[in-house]
Parts: structure tokens; sequence; C-alpha cells
């Protein structure tokens, strides 16, 4: 759930009501309307289509801040106040890590990616052992008969353990199946793994020798978890009913 993003001007940016450390109201950057929406345009841009904005990101997904706040208030007029400082806010704090910020001023997004964008610049250390990856029960005995390709993102996503990999799953099936992957094993065969997040695994494949079914646990979703995916749920059915109306 979003929350609103404030800054504390002792202890910096945060998301809530208060400061975590100091309980201060702080000053508001931006209220959760807000920041629900500009999240929505960094994915976009960061992701998916950054020609829609008219930025080009550099090989490896970075743009620098300032670069984007122009057209940013170009295509939302409602974000005309917005600064580069309200941009870095946003993305230090987006509870997923789905952002990164580096030194030089620049972001970008660490995953989630339809574009080709090399992350290869991620760090492989901290990586476990097993990684999880979750499918449909149609598209289980395609894995095990070809290994994993990326499908609708650029690089495959796995999953830090069973019951994240399945939540994931549920935004898709609702009896998602899931896979387990030898990281060590696919490593040594010279497929890199990189750590975008603690939760969040990239590769570029799995081939199948390397794949194994995860021994089965019970998952109860959270009423967070089942309302976020009933919301995605619902977006794509409307995207879909959309798409599929008779032009004139």
């Amino acid at each position: 759930m979003e929350q609103d993003l404030k800054e504390c001007f002792t202890h910096g940016v945060f998301r809530g009501t208060r400061c975590p450390e100091c309980g201060n109201t702080s000053k508001l950057l931006m209220d959760e309307r807000e920041v629900d929406g500009l999240g929505k345009i960094l994915a976009g841009m960061l992701r998916h289509f950054p020609e829609r904005y008219g930025v080009h990101l550099d090989d490896h997904g970075w743009i620098p801040i300032r670069n984007i706040v122009g057209p940013i208030q170009n295509h939302r007029m409602h974000y005309g106040w917005l600064t580069a400082h309200h941009v870095k806010a946003l993305a230090v704090t987006e509870p997923k890590g789905r952002y990164e910020v580096n030194e030089e001023g620049e972001i970008r997004a660490r995953y989630g990616h339809t574009i080709p964008v090399n992350m290869d610049d991620l760090p492989t250390d901290g990586v476990p052992e097993v990684l999880f990856y979750q499918t449909t029960p149609e598209e289980k005995e395609f894995i095990f008969e070809s290994g994993i390709s990326p499908s609708d993102k650029t690089w495959i996503h796995l999953s830090r353990d069973y019951r994240q990999a399945y939540v994931s799953g549920r935004f898709h099936t609702e009896e998602p199946e899931i896979v387990s992957v030898d990281v060590n094993a696919l490593v040594e065969s010279g497929m890199p793994v990189y750590r975008a997040t603690d939760e969040i695994f990239l590769t570029s494949s799995v081939p199948v020798e390397f794949i194994r079914l995860a021994e089965p646990e019970e998952v109860t979703l959270t009423p967070e978890e089942l309302e976020m995916i009933d919301q995605v749920k619902e977006k794509r059915e409307r995207r879909k009913n959309f798409s599929g109306r008779d032009s004139y």
C-alpha cells in the first residue's frame, strides 16, 4: 500500500506519517496518490517505453534524474512542481527496491524490463544456492523439456524463497507451479546470476538440467496480497476488454 512521502530535516526522506527515527511529522513531499502516479510513470519510462517520453537510457538502463523531470512535467501537467529531489526521494524509499540511484545522480529500474537492458553490473554476491521460479501447470511441461527462457521480460526473474515465487505466480494463475533452480551448478556452467534486490535475482536463461520441481509448501496469502492480486487481475481484464472493442 502506498504511503505519503515525507522528509525529516534531521533524518531524511521516508514513507509514512512520522519519521521512524524521531517521530516528527515532517515535511510532506508527495501524498500517496502522487507517489502512486509517479511510480507508474517511472515504471513505464525506465522499464518499458522510454521513447514515449522522449528520453534515452544507456545500455545498463541508467539516465540522469535531471533529464527525466522535464519529460514527466510535459506529459503530466499536475507534476509541474516536480524536482529531481522528489524523484530521488521516491526511488530510495521504494519498499520493493524497484529503483536504483547512483552517486552520479542517475536512476534506473533494477528489474522488470521489457526492453533490452544489460544488467551485468549488478552484484553477483549474496545469491542463495537455490532459487525459485513460478510457472503455470501448462508451462511446467515445456520448462522440463526446454528450460526457462525470458517470456514477457528481458531477464528471467528468480525468487529467494518458495513463498515469494508462489505469491508472484498468483498474479497470473490461481494455481501456480513452483520449480527450484540449482544456482551453484548454473553459475559453474557459465550462466551468471545477478542480485537485483535481496528478494529478486536475474539471469538470462536456465537450462533444464538445473531445474527441479520444488517441494510443495503451504502458503497463506495476507489480506494485502489478496487485494493486490485482485487489483492486478481487474486491471488486466479492463485492458483486455478495452483492446477487444470494435473500432469505428
